[in-house]
């Protein structure tokens, strides 16, 4: 026998609409048609969904399963505040932004939890209140390697570039910004974006992207909070012809992570007449960055020409999609089964501050495991593992 979910129809409309989910997203995600969804949103129609696809609709849409039930204006759900859309459309297309849309969502609630735990725990909320002036690259490079305590030697030092991204989040949310990861967006969509609030602006980075890159895409964005500048970015290090202030955010970003004295010192040292990708790669492990960032930087300061970059650009590319690709094949031959580290993928991807604070609240018994594996969207059995490493932080 079928059982039908007898959910709320006007609910089931008001979160699409609410959040920005297009019909074509909901069918590619949950499979199912068009238009048998749009009957399940229609009040003047019979039809519902099953228990088991209203629950891949409710999984699609980022809630829980009992909220289909609830009424519209019970529903208390964040409001996307107005972004600068600062992206590059290659070509003639155009971006369905359904996936970044619930990905923004999830930010603004993950942001909203930490606030209310630690309201709950009695915490001080620090107030954001760096600024940086004027539009000299250099400047604004040096004041935010001051302000955050961005050490070059501990750079060069690190173990990874994994290492580096945490080291680098690690220190800029010590200063009140909050960064959190979001997934199941396409790169081409979004790679970062920025919201700016008083307390706790948010820095939301494409948690599929490679480690350099998601280092590189923390810098950006933080050059947008620091002008008090909402966001949504896709294109880093590379454009030539993106707007003007994604052009400035990117030259920030690459004179913090790799400063013009110390990339030419390396050079000199290593006595690099003719470039290679072998010791553009050697490079980047130096600053614990991507070959890209290496090459635009030896752009910069003029050790390569335009034609050169290029040509490099390029084969990074073509060797970037075939790892990719044989990745992909991997995965599919194993039956997407293949081994993963939730304890990794959950702290590369949860804001150091939100772990640090809901570690405190388990402490106090203000939130217990089922609540944290609840918030981070992990399975229980898990939780003992993450109290674990985060407690090694306060130690």
């Amino acid at each position: 026998m079928v059982v039908r979910a007898l959910i709320n129809k006007e609910t089931l409309k008001y979160l699409r609409e609410h959040i920005g989910i297009t019909l074509p997203y909901i069918e590619r995600i949950t499979k199912y048609d068009e238009k048998k969804y749009l009957l399940w949103e229609d009040i003047n129609s019979c039809n519902f969904p099953t228990c088991l696809q209203a629950k891949t609709i409710a999984k699609c849409f980022h809630i829980p399963f009992a909220g289909l039930y609830m009424n519209a204006k019970d529903i208390k759900l964040q409001h996307i505040p107005k972004m600068y859309n600062m992206r590059t459309i290659r070509g003639n297309g155009s971006f369905d932004d359904s996936s970044l849309n619930l990905a923004i969502m999830d930010l603004l609630y993950s942001r909203e939890l930490l606030i209310s735990t630690k309201n709950e725990l009695q915490e001080s909320l620090p107030a954001f209140s760096l600024s940086i002036v004027g539009t000299d690259v250099k400047q604004w490079a040096d004041s935010i390697r001051q302000i955050f305590k961005l050490e070059l030697k501990d750079q060069c030092s690190l173990p990874s570039k994994r290492k580096f991204y945490l080291y680098i989040r690690n220190k800029i949310e010590k200063q009140g910004v909050f960064i959190q990861g979001f997934s199941g967006v396409d790169t081409e969509i979004a790679r970062g974006v920025a919201i700016y609030n008083d307390i706790y602006p948010i820095i939301g980075i494409n948690n599929d992207d490679r480690y350099p890159a998601k280092t590189f895409s923390i810098i950006h964005e933080l050059v947008h909070i620091i002008k008090r500048q909402s966001t949504m970015c896709n294109d880093m290090v590379t454009s030539f012809s993106a707007q003007q202030e994604e052009v400035f955010c990117n030259a920030v970003a690459g004179e913090v992570l790799v400063p013009e004295q110390a990339i030419m010192t390396l050079v000199k040292n290593r006595k690099i007449k003719d470039f290679t990708e072998d010791n553009i790669a050697s490079l980047a492990d130096v600053f614990s960055v991507s070959k890209e960032v290496i090459s635009r930087r030896l752009l910069d300061v003029g050790e390569i020409s335009k034609p050169e970059y290029d040509t490099f650009i390029l084969e990074f590319k073509r060797t970037f999609d075939m790892e990719k690709e044989i990745e992909r094949e991997k995965r599919k031959a194993s039956g997407n089964k293949g081994f993963r580290n939730i304890l990794l993928e959950t702290i590369d991807k949860t804001s150091g501050s939100l772990c640090q604070t809901l570690y405190h609240g388990y402490g106090e018994g203000l939130v217990d495991r089922q609540d944290i594996a609840r918030y981070l969207r992990i399975d229980q059995k898990h939780i003992s593992n993450i109290l674990r490493e985060v407690s090694q932080w306060n130690s």
